[in-house]
């Protein structure tokens, strides 16, 4: 049997696979770099994520300045003014809904061509009003007397109230004594009357709009709004409407029966 010089190392070639399959398993530098297990999170995205805590009242405060400064922005848009002229029938029975409203479009249409905005019928307090686009409207349709077989008149005024006025001058006397200031061009005064007992006075202008003050002797006084008092049927005694547009079965005001007051 032959055997191994002595002195000698054994050497032993490896299998040709096992090289191949080291170096397999074994990648080099340049795949081990392009291979990430997991990337890191930069500087930048960090400080991009990162949101900042508000409480209730940050928030609250943040929203109320937004929405300061959008209503601050947003211009509001001018308004084509209107002028309204007002028409009430002469008979107080009359009622302003039975207008057959085609003939009536048609008859405005022809007074004033192209004028006429619109067209309101309150049917509470029989009152009709008519929009226009131009106050030189309202001068000619100041002149109809009728609508549609319903005699009307024109109502185009407006009414204030002034205060503190002595209740010793007579009512013959107040027409007199109040007038337009000389800078209010155009201001008309079409009747003054006391309310009542009061100090306070009704002034009926001429016109849709107030003048700011009215002059009593040589004293100026301010011009409020008048506010009415509320409307009652003079037939079902009830409160809202008139008695030409009234439905309802008739009542005594006296002691609410079903008939007529009698004396």
């Amino acid at each position: 049997m032959d055997g191994d010089p002595p002195g000698e190392p054994c050497v032993v070639d490896p299998p040709a696979g096992s090289s191949s399959r080291k170096r397999a398993s074994l990648p080099a530098d340049a795949d081990s770099e392009d291979t990430e297990l997991y990337s890191a999170p930069s500087d930048e995205n960090s400080d991009d994520e990162f949101q900042l805590y508000l409480g209730k009242k940050a928030r609250r405060r943040l929203l109320k300045a937004s929405s300061r400064s959008s209503t601050s922005t947003v211009k509001p848009v001018p308004k084509h003014p209107v002028y309204t002229i007002l028409f009430v029938p002469e008979a107080k029975t009359d009622n302003l809904r039975l207008l057959n409203e085609q003939a009536v479009s048609a008859f405005l249409e022809a007074t004033v061509p192209g004028e006429v905005k619109d067209v309101r019928i309150n049917s509470r307090r029989n009152i009709l009003a008519i929009d226009v686009e131009h106050r030189s409207a309202l001068e000619v349709l100041r002149k109809i007397t009728s609508l549609h077989d319903i005699k009307v008149r024109a109502h185009a005024t407006t009414i204030g109230a002034i205060y503190d006025i002595d209740t010793s001058i007579p009512q013959k006397d107040l027409p007199i004594l109040t007038k337009p200031k000389p800078a209010d061009e155009g201001i008309v005064i079409r009747q003054v009357s006391r309310i009542g007992t009061s100090t306070c006075l009704k002034i009926v202008f001429r016109g849709d709009s107030l003048p700011a003050h009215v002059k009593v002797g040589h004293f100026r006084q301010r011009v409020r709004h008048y506010v009415p008092k509320p409307l009652q049927c003079c037939k079902c005694m009830k409160i809202g409407h008139v008695a030409a547009v009234c439905g309802t079965a008739t009542v005594c005001p006296k002691c609410a029966g079903p008939h007529k007051d009698s004396d």
